[in-house]
Protein backbone atom coordinates (compact mmCIF):
# COMPACT_ATOMS: atom_id res chain seq x y z
CA UNK A 1 0.00 0.00 0.00
CA UNK A 2 2.79 2.40 0.98
CA UNK A 3 4.65 1.69 -2.28
CA UNK A 4 1.50 2.39 -4.30
CA UNK A 5 1.06 5.74 -2.56
CA UNK A 6 4.69 6.69 -3.21
CA UNK A 7 4.31 5.71 -6.85
CA UNK A 8 1.23 7.92 -7.17
CA UNK A 9 3.12 10.85 -5.62
CA UNK A 10 5.96 10.32 -8.12
CA UNK A 11 3.53 10.34 -11.06
CA UNK A 12 1.89 13.51 -9.72
CA UNK A 13 5.32 15.19 -9.39
CA UNK A 14 6.19 14.29 -12.97
CA UNK A 15 2.84 15.61 -14.16
CA UNK A 16 3.47 18.94 -12.45
CA UNK A 17 6.83 19.10 -14.25
CA UNK A 18 5.08 18.38 -17.54
CA UNK A 19 6.64 14.92 -17.94
CA UNK A 20 5.28 11.42 -18.19
CA UNK A 21 7.31 8.60 -16.59
CA UNK A 22 8.46 7.51 -20.07
CA UNK A 23 9.53 11.06 -20.93
CA UNK A 24 11.49 11.40 -17.68
CA UNK A 25 13.28 8.12 -18.34
CA UNK A 26 14.17 9.21 -21.87
CA UNK A 27 15.40 12.60 -20.67
CA UNK A 28 17.85 10.97 -18.26
CA UNK A 29 19.06 8.26 -20.65
CA UNK A 30 22.75 8.15 -21.54
CA UNK A 31 23.40 8.36 -25.28
CA UNK A 32 26.29 6.13 -26.40
CA UNK A 33 29.03 7.37 -28.72
CA UNK A 34 30.09 4.15 -30.44
CA UNK A 35 33.41 4.48 -32.31
CA UNK A 36 32.39 1.51 -34.46
CA UNK A 37 29.33 3.32 -35.80
CA UNK A 38 30.59 6.66 -37.05
CA UNK A 39 29.14 8.59 -39.95
CA UNK A 40 30.97 10.05 -42.94
CA UNK A 41 33.90 12.22 -41.81
CA UNK A 42 34.23 14.31 -44.97
CA UNK A 43 32.86 17.35 -43.11
CA UNK A 44 35.93 17.34 -40.85
CA UNK A 45 34.29 15.81 -37.77
CA UNK A 46 33.99 12.24 -36.53
CA UNK A 47 31.02 12.99 -34.25
CA UNK A 48 28.62 15.95 -34.31
CA UNK A 49 26.39 16.43 -31.26
CA UNK A 50 23.36 18.49 -32.21
CA UNK A 51 20.99 17.79 -29.30
CA UNK A 52 21.23 18.36 -25.53
CA UNK A 53 21.89 15.28 -23.46
CA UNK A 54 24.32 13.08 -21.61
CA UNK A 55 26.72 11.25 -23.94
CA UNK A 56 29.17 8.47 -23.12
CA UNK A 57 32.05 7.09 -25.16
CA UNK A 58 31.92 3.29 -25.44
CA UNK A 59 35.44 2.69 -26.77
CA UNK A 60 38.61 4.39 -27.94
CA UNK A 61 38.01 6.92 -30.70
CA UNK A 62 40.80 7.08 -33.28
CA UNK A 63 41.13 10.24 -35.36
CA UNK A 64 42.51 9.55 -38.85
CA UNK A 65 44.46 12.77 -39.46
CA UNK A 66 45.56 16.06 -37.93
CA UNK A 67 42.84 18.02 -39.76
CA UNK A 68 39.85 16.16 -38.30
CA UNK A 69 38.06 17.12 -35.08
CA UNK A 70 36.85 14.17 -33.03
CA UNK A 71 33.70 15.66 -31.45
CA UNK A 72 31.95 18.88 -32.47
CA UNK A 73 29.30 20.16 -30.03
CA UNK A 74 26.49 22.11 -31.70
CA UNK A 75 24.05 22.21 -28.78
CA UNK A 76 23.75 23.61 -25.26
CA UNK A 77 23.42 21.46 -22.13
CA UNK A 78 25.71 18.63 -23.22
CA UNK A 79 27.68 16.28 -20.97
CA UNK A 80 30.35 14.03 -22.48
CA UNK A 81 31.73 11.24 -20.31
CA UNK A 82 34.76 9.71 -22.00
CA UNK A 83 34.23 6.76 -19.68
CA UNK A 84 37.95 6.17 -19.22
CA UNK A 85 38.54 5.81 -22.97
CA UNK A 86 40.87 7.76 -25.26
CA UNK A 87 40.36 10.14 -28.15
CA UNK A 88 43.58 9.43 -30.05
CA UNK A 89 44.92 11.63 -32.82
CA UNK A 90 47.93 11.03 -35.09
CA UNK A 91 50.36 13.58 -33.57
CA UNK A 92 53.43 12.37 -31.75
CA UNK A 93 55.50 14.65 -29.54
CA UNK A 94 59.15 14.58 -28.59
CA UNK A 95 60.44 15.10 -25.08
CA UNK A 96 61.54 18.57 -24.00
CA UNK A 97 61.64 20.80 -25.90
CA UNK A 98 58.31 19.42 -27.04
CA UNK A 99 57.84 19.32 -30.80
CA UNK A 100 54.74 17.61 -32.19
CA UNK A 101 54.02 16.33 -35.68
CA UNK A 102 51.83 16.26 -37.66
CA UNK A 103 49.85 19.35 -36.67
CA UNK A 104 46.64 20.69 -38.17
CA UNK A 105 43.27 22.25 -37.26
CA UNK A 106 41.76 19.14 -35.68
CA UNK A 107 40.67 19.32 -32.03
CA UNK A 108 39.64 16.59 -29.64
CA UNK A 109 36.42 18.32 -28.54
CA UNK A 110 35.28 21.66 -29.95
CA UNK A 111 32.39 23.94 -28.97
CA UNK A 112 31.73 27.60 -29.84
CA UNK A 113 29.04 29.80 -28.28
CA UNK A 114 27.51 26.93 -26.32
CA UNK A 115 26.38 26.84 -22.69
CA UNK A 116 26.48 24.21 -19.95
CA UNK A 117 29.09 21.92 -21.46
CA UNK A 118 30.63 19.20 -19.25
CA UNK A 119 33.55 16.98 -20.32
CA UNK A 120 35.06 14.43 -17.99
CA UNK A 121 36.82 11.19 -17.26
CA UNK A 122 39.19 10.17 -20.03
CA UNK A 123 42.13 10.88 -22.31
CA UNK A 124 42.65 13.14 -25.32
CA UNK A 125 45.99 12.60 -27.00
CA UNK A 126 47.78 13.40 -30.22
CA UNK A 127 45.34 15.86 -31.77
CA UNK A 128 46.64 18.06 -34.57
CA UNK A 129 45.64 21.25 -32.78
CA UNK A 130 44.17 21.22 -29.24
CA UNK A 131 42.79 18.63 -26.90
CA UNK A 132 39.78 20.83 -26.16
CA UNK A 133 38.56 24.20 -27.44
CA UNK A 134 35.56 25.51 -25.50
CA UNK A 135 34.13 28.95 -26.10
CA UNK A 136 31.49 28.99 -23.37
CA UNK A 137 31.07 30.75 -20.03
CA UNK A 138 29.73 27.65 -18.32
CA UNK A 139 32.02 24.76 -19.25
CA UNK A 140 33.25 22.22 -16.72
CA UNK A 141 36.20 19.98 -17.50
CA UNK A 142 37.13 17.39 -14.90
CA UNK A 143 39.44 14.38 -14.67
CA UNK A 144 40.83 14.63 -18.18
CA UNK A 145 44.30 13.65 -19.33
CA UNK A 146 45.35 16.03 -22.11
CA UNK A 147 48.66 14.69 -23.36
CA UNK A 148 50.81 15.26 -26.44
CA UNK A 149 48.46 17.43 -28.49
CA UNK A 150 49.93 19.40 -31.38
CA UNK A 151 49.64 23.05 -30.35
CA UNK A 152 48.32 22.91 -26.78
CA UNK A 153 46.06 21.07 -24.39
CA UNK A 154 43.11 23.34 -23.68
CA UNK A 155 41.79 26.72 -24.76
CA UNK A 156 38.80 27.93 -22.78
CA UNK A 157 36.82 31.15 -22.72
CA UNK A 158 35.06 30.85 -19.39
CA UNK A 159 34.47 27.80 -17.23
CA UNK A 160 36.41 25.49 -14.93
CA UNK A 161 39.11 22.88 -15.52
CA UNK A 162 39.97 20.71 -12.53
CA UNK A 163 41.57 17.45 -11.40
CA UNK A 164 43.23 16.99 -14.78
CA UNK A 165 46.68 16.15 -16.16
CA UNK A 166 48.03 18.51 -18.82
CA UNK A 167 51.31 17.14 -20.10
CA UNK A 168 53.79 17.32 -23.00
CA UNK A 169 51.66 19.41 -25.36
CA UNK A 170 53.22 21.38 -28.20
CA UNK A 171 52.27 24.85 -26.97
CA UNK A 172 50.66 26.42 -23.89
CA UNK A 173 49.21 23.85 -21.54
CA UNK A 174 46.05 25.80 -20.65
CA UNK A 175 45.16 29.10 -22.31
CA UNK A 176 42.09 30.98 -21.20
CA UNK A 177 40.05 34.06 -20.48
CA UNK A 178 37.92 34.31 -17.33
CA UNK A 179 38.61 30.70 -16.35
CA UNK A 180 39.05 28.77 -13.12
CA UNK A 181 41.97 26.33 -13.00
CA UNK A 182 42.07 24.12 -9.91
CA UNK A 183 43.95 21.06 -8.68
CA UNK A 184 45.61 20.11 -11.95
CA UNK A 185 49.03 18.66 -12.76
CA UNK A 186 50.53 20.78 -15.55
CA UNK A 187 53.97 19.74 -16.74
CA UNK A 188 56.46 19.51 -19.58
CA UNK A 189 54.46 21.60 -22.05
CA UNK A 190 56.40 23.44 -24.75
CA UNK A 191 55.35 26.93 -23.60
CA UNK A 192 53.73 28.21 -20.40
CA UNK A 193 51.86 25.73 -18.29
CA UNK A 194 49.11 28.33 -17.90
CA UNK A 195 48.42 31.56 -19.75
CA UNK A 196 45.34 33.24 -18.27
CA UNK A 197 43.70 36.62 -18.76
CA UNK A 198 40.72 38.59 -17.52
CA UNK A 199 39.12 37.49 -14.26
CA UNK A 200 40.84 34.13 -14.12
CA UNK A 201 41.56 32.21 -10.92
CA UNK A 202 44.04 29.39 -10.45
CA UNK A 203 44.69 27.49 -7.25
CA UNK A 204 46.17 24.24 -5.93
CA UNK A 205 47.85 23.34 -9.21
CA UNK A 206 51.27 21.71 -9.61
CA UNK A 207 53.52 23.06 -12.38
CA UNK A 208 56.79 21.50 -13.48
CA UNK A 209 59.02 21.52 -16.55
CA UNK A 210 56.89 23.82 -18.70
CA UNK A 211 58.44 26.46 -20.97
CA UNK A 212 61.80 24.67 -20.91
CA UNK A 213 61.93 25.14 -17.13
CA UNK A 214 61.58 28.92 -17.41
CA UNK A 215 58.47 30.79 -16.19
CA UNK A 216 55.65 28.33 -15.61
CA UNK A 217 52.74 30.78 -15.66
CA UNK A 218 52.01 33.91 -17.67
CA UNK A 219 49.30 35.55 -15.61
CA UNK A 220 47.67 38.80 -16.57
CA UNK A 221 45.19 40.10 -14.04
CA UNK A 222 44.33 36.87 -12.23
CA UNK A 223 43.92 35.58 -8.71
CA UNK A 224 46.14 32.78 -7.48
CA UNK A 225 46.63 30.67 -4.40
CA UNK A 226 48.51 27.61 -3.16
CA UNK A 227 50.11 26.66 -6.48
CA UNK A 228 53.45 24.85 -6.70
CA UNK A 229 56.08 25.44 -9.38
CA UNK A 230 58.88 22.87 -9.25
CA UNK A 231 57.67 22.04 -5.72
CA UNK A 232 58.09 25.70 -4.67
CA UNK A 233 55.20 28.00 -3.84
CA UNK A 234 54.31 30.23 -6.80
CA UNK A 235 51.16 32.16 -5.94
Amino acid sequence: MRNQILKQFAIIALSIAGLTPDMASAASAVIPIDPNRLADTSNGFLVVISKPGSYQLTGNLNVPNANTTAIEINADNVTIDLNGFTIQGPARCSSRPVICSPTGPGNGIHAVLRENIVIRNGYIRGMGNLGIYLETHSARVDKLNLIGNGTGAATMFGGLISNSVVKSNGGVGIFGLDIKVRENIIRDNRLFGLEAYGHSVYANNKFRGNNNNAAQVNKQPTQAGSNLCHATDCH
